[in-house]
This record gives C-alpha cells, structure tokens and sequence, in this order.
C-alpha cells in the first residue's frame, strides 16, 4: 500500500546458508549492513510478526542470498 506523498519499499527475504550445511530464510527484512565481523539485518517473524534483530558472524557463515520478494 502506497499513502499519497511516500513510497512504497519493495519488501525483501535474505537467506543465510551456514559452515555446517543448515539454512535460514527471513522475511521482511530491512537494514541489512556489514560489521566488522559479518553482517546485521531487521526482520519480522513470519509467524509472530514480531520485529528483532539478527546478526551473523562471517566464520560461521558460507554464503546469504537476498531477493525482492514484491
């Protein structure tokens, strides 16, 4: 939904695939930035709708995906 005078963000998912062959899919995330030791993003729960924080190490990642999803 676009209010008169804004714009609308396309919404976006990162997947992060670790060291040890697991991997994770977020929604709805915002604010993705590097650290000095790997990177940080908001995102919303799917499930919860709750809004938190992630941060990944580098050493314990092997690669992350991202992707507009609107």
């Amino acid at each position: 939904m676009t209010v008169k005078g804004t714009t609308e963000v396309p919404e976006k998912e990162i997947v992060v695939f670790t060291n040890n062959g697991q991997t994770y899919i977020f929604h709805n995330i915002s604010n993705l930035r590097p650290t000095t030791t790997g990177f940080t993003f908001t995102y919303t729960g799917k499930a919860t709708g709750v809004v938190r924080d992630a941060v990944f190490n580098n050493t314990s990642v092997a690669g992350w995906a991202v992707a507009e999803t609107k």
